[in-house]
């Protein structure tokens, strides 16, 4: 069976992450496997590099809208289609997911399935774009196959906007290679020297990319806040991306300058975990967040806003808290409280760990997924 996956960019982030594990872990005697996706990214030698697969890079395939490029890219993955005769493409993001999809339906694709990742429509957007994305998911929904959601509340707003009928949609939930991030296990002390942590104050990290979703300002604004009130802490932004300056220009003027560690891109984010005691994510909107998924997996409590599937992973006052996007100084309020109480702190380490069961493992991801495609071809 001839299947195509498609993303716009190969960055390090939970849509690119599961997609990795997805074509890694179908079965090569059952499939023969091809991916398009941007050549710039930090995880374009992973896409490249895929056992047993085909990876075609679009150089026209970019993430913010362009007229000319966006033609380009449709003509390009049009006739990637069209050479190869794919039984299903399975796109991933919202800007693949409409080029790619229509490109699908116009080579006469028979089975074309999407991920949602998060919807490309938001409260954060203006009337007029989040009415346009709620147009174009409605209009590319008529000719795909099948949704998948990666959380339940993404499935919900599928269905509250009208994008489809209940019967389209379908639940997969992200998973991680959970015997790799617990049997990896670092000395702490080492770690912390390799970062730049020369105290045994408490760390405080957020991974993420340094995009407008993220909202890693108010990261820092918590991160101030909390300093003012516990300045042994330490703080890890482990990530990169185009607000990276706007972070920096925040920080400099306060005095978490020596506290405050830019990581860049790192690919020991497992090996970082273990050194946090406080996992903080400020996203304004999301699908499924990896990230949290991650950081309870090695027993690290989070507090997280409540955007997208988040709630449906942490468990208020036992794996961590729920804040609402944008109040940096509640954020700082629930970090503070979970590091001020050792005892309820030590119980949530455990219950983090425990939240996360074989039912987030990569397997069960991949098998839904197959399952899923054997059922429609």
């Amino acid at each position: 069976m001839r299947v195509c996956h498609v993303i716009t960019k190969p960055e390090l982030g939970g849509a690119q992450l599961s997609t990795l594990n997805i074509l890694s872990g179908l079965p090569r005697d059952r499939y023969d496997i091809s991916v398009i996706t941007s050549p710039k990214g930090i995880l374009s030698a992973e896409f490249r590099d895929l056992k047993d697969a085909k990876a075609f890079f679009s150089p026209f395939l970019t993430r913010p809208i362009n007229i000319l490029s966006d033609i380009l890219a449709f003509i390009h993955i049009f006739l990637i289609y069209r050479s190869n005769k794919y039984a299903i493409v399975h796109t991933h993001s919202s800007k693949a997911g409409i080029i790619g999809r229509l490109a699908a339906r116009l080579a006469g694709v028979p089975v074309i399935i999407h991920t949602v990742h998060g919807w490309s429509f938001n409260d954060c957007q203006g009337w007029v774009r989040k009415r346009l994305f709620m147009s174009l998911e409605r209009a590319m929904a008529r000719f795909t196959t099948r949704i998948i959601c990666v959380s339940k509340k993404d499935m919900e707003t599928g269905l509250k906007y009208k994008i489809a009928g209940p019967d389209k949609f379908v639940l997969i939930k992200y998973g991680i290679p959970l015997a790799e991030f617990r049997r990896s296990s670092v000395d702490p002390l080492v770690k912390k020297k390799e970062l730049g942590i020369t105290n045994s104050g408490p760390v405080i990290g957020m991974v993420s990319c340094l995009k407008p979703q993220k909202s890693p300002l108010d990261y820092i604004k918590a991160c101030i806040k909390i300093y003012e009130k516990m300045p042994d802490v330490n703080f890890l932004l482990v990530g990169d991306g185009a607000l990276r300056s706007k972070c920096e220009k925040l920080l400099a003027p306060t005095p978490l300058n020596g506290r405050f560690i830019f990581t860049g891109w790192r690919r020991d984010v497992s090996e970082i975990l273990d050194i946090l005691d406080v996992a903080v994510l400020t996203s304004k909107w999301e699908g499924m967040p990896i990230s949290v998924i991650e950081a309870l997996c090695k027993g690290c409590p989070v507090v997280a806003t409540n955007a997208g599937g988040t709630p449906e992973l942490i468990k208020g006052g036992v794996t961590g808290y729920v804040t609402q996007p944008g109040t940096y100084e509640e954020t700082a309020e629930k970090v503070l409280r979970i590091l001020g109480d050792p005892l309820s702190f030590n119980n949530m380490k455990r219950q983090a760990s425990l939240s996360i069961d074989e039912s987030f493992g990569v397997d069960r991801m991949v098998n839904e997924t197959e399952n899923l495609y054997r059922r429609l071809v």
